[in-house]
C-alpha cells in the first residue's frame, strides 16, 4: 500500500509539482486578470430546440472534475489570503520565466510539457507553480518546520572525485581518451590529494583540476546543500560525520574515491530561497511517511477559513477525497489493489515504463550525485 499512498497525497497537485494533476490547467483564467474576468449567465445558449445552461455544462463535465477544480480554487484563494505578505509573486514569476527560457522559450517548453504531462499548458504550469509555492509555505508552517530545523538537516558540501574503472575496462573512444585508473591508482591519487590538502592546498583549486565529477569541478567541487538520503550511503555517512570545515579521508563508493569537505556554513549566510527548498524536501518526506498528516492539514485549513461547499454532491466528493483521511486512504488502498490486479494482465505502456525504470535503477542512482549539484 505504501507505494500508492504517497503519490495519492502528492497527486492532489499541491505539494509536489511532478505529481500535479493536469486538471490544474483550468485554473489559469481565474488566477490571471490580464485578459479580464469572464462572467457566465445561467443561460449560455438558446435555440428553437431549447436552452443550454451553465448547469448543463457542469453536469456534462462531471461532478468529480468540477469538485476537483472547486477544491483547488478554494485552496488557492485561502492560501493566497493566508500568505499574501510572505510570497513575492514578482520574484516567483521571474523564476518561472527564467526556467522556461532555459528550455529555449515557451514553444520548446510547451513541447517538453506535452511529453511529460500530455494536456498540460505553459499557463497551467505557471499556475501550478504558484499553487505549489503556497502549499509549501502552508505545510512548512503546519509541520512547524523552523529555519533552524531545515538548516540542521543538511550539510553544505564539496568534494573531489577520483574515479576508477573495472578490471579490463576499455578506454572511451576519441583521440584524447585515457585508460581509466585502476582502483589502486585512484586510491593512491586520492591519498596524494588529501596529503596536499593537509599541507594547506586550496580545496577548490584541486577540485577544479583533478575531480572527475565535471559538474561540481566547474564550481570548485561545490555540491550545494545536501540532505540525508540524497547521496549514496558511503558519501552521506562520511559527510554527516564531519565537523564544520573538516575534510574527510578518501571515501570509496561505486563512483570512485571521494574527498569530502563539510563547508563551515551558517544559518545566517544561508539564502532564504535555499531554506524554502530544504523545507519543501522535509515536507515531502513527512508526507511520504505519514500521508494522513497532509489530509488532516487540509481539513484544519478548511475549518480555519470556515469553508463550506454549497452543492451537496461536491461537498461529499471533496470530503471523501480530500478531507476524510480514513476514507481517502482506504480509497487509495483499493486503487492500489486494483492496479496490482490489472498488472497481471496484458502488458501496458505503464507496466513497460515501470520495468524499464527497474532496469535503470542502478544508472539513476549513479546520477544522483550530479542531480544534487
Amino acid at each position: 500500500m505504501k507505494k500508492k499512498l504517497a503519490p495519492f497525497i502528492l497527486g492532489l497537485g499541491l505539494v509536489s509539482l511532478a505529481a500535479c494533476s493536469n486538471d490544474g490547467e483550468e485554473n489559469t483564467d481565474s488566477a490571471s486578470t490580464e485578459e479580464g474576468e469572464v462572467e457566465f449567465g445561467d443561460v449560455l445558449a438558446t435555440s428553437d430546440a431549447g436552452e443550454i445552461t451553465s448547469d448543463d455544462v457542469l453536469n456534462q463535465i462531471g461532478t468529480n472534475q468540477v469538485a476537483n477544480q472547486t477544491f483547488q480554487l478554494v485552496l488557492d484563494q485561502v492560501l493566497t489570503d493566508k500568505y499574501s505578505e510572505e510570497i513575492n509573486m514578482d520574484e516567483l514569476n521571474e523564476q518561472i520565466d527564467a526556467e522556461i527560457e532555459q528550455y529555449g522559450g515557451e514553444d520548446n517548453f510547451q513541447m517538453m510539457l506535452q511529453q511529460s504531462q500530455p494536456g498540460m499548458t505553459v499557463d497551467a504550469y505557471k499556475q501550478q507553480r504558484v499553487s505549489n509555492a503556497l502549499n509549501d509555505l502552508y505545510f512548512a508552517d503546519y509541520f512547524e518546520i523552523t529555519d533552524e530545523e531545515a538548516f540542521d538537516s543538511v550539510r553544505k558540501a564539496s568534494h573531489i572525485l577520483i574515479s576508477f574503472g573495472e578490471e579490463g575496462e576499455q578506454a572511451a573512444e576519441g583521440e584524447d581518451a585515457e585508460e581509466p585508473l585502476t582502483k589502486e591508482e585512484a586510491k593512491a591519487q586520492a591519498d596524494d590529494l588529501k596529503a596536499q590538502l593537509d599541507d594547506g592546498a586550496d580545496f577548490g583549486e584541486l577540485a577544479t583540476e583533478h575531480s572527475d565529477d565535471t559538474g561540481s569541478a566547474q564550481k570548485n567541487g561545490d555540491l550545494g546543500y545536501v540532505s540525508e538520503g540524497q547521496m549514496v550511503e558511503e558519501f552521506e555517512t562520511a559527510l554527516f560525520g564531519l565537523e564544520p570545515g573538516e575534510i574527510s579521508e578518501p571515501v570509496e563508493s561505486q563512483f570512485g574515491y571521494h574527498i569530502i569537505l563539510n563547508e563551515d556554513a551558517s544559518l545566517e549566510d544561508t539564502p532564504a530561497e535555499e531554506l524554502r527548498t530544504i523545507k519543501t524536501q522535509i515536507v515531502n518526506q513527512n508526507i511520504q511517511e505519514d500521508p494522513q498528516a497532509a489530509l488532516q492539514g487540509y481539513r484544519d485549513l478548511m475549518e480555519e477559513y470556515n469553508v463550506s461547499f454549497e452543492n451537496e454532491e461536491i461537498q461529499t466528493y471533496i470530503e471523501d477525497t480530500f478531507l476524510n483521511a480514513d476514507e481517502a486512504l482506504e480509497n487509495a488502498q483499493q486503487e492500489d489493489a486494483s492496479s496490482e490486479g490489472e498488472s497481471e494482465g496484458a502488458p501496458t505502456e505503464e507496466n513497460a515504463e515501470e520495468e524499464e525504470a527497474a532496469e535503470t535503477d542502478e544508472s539513476e542512482e549513479a546520477d544522483s550525485e550530479e542531480d544534487a549539484q
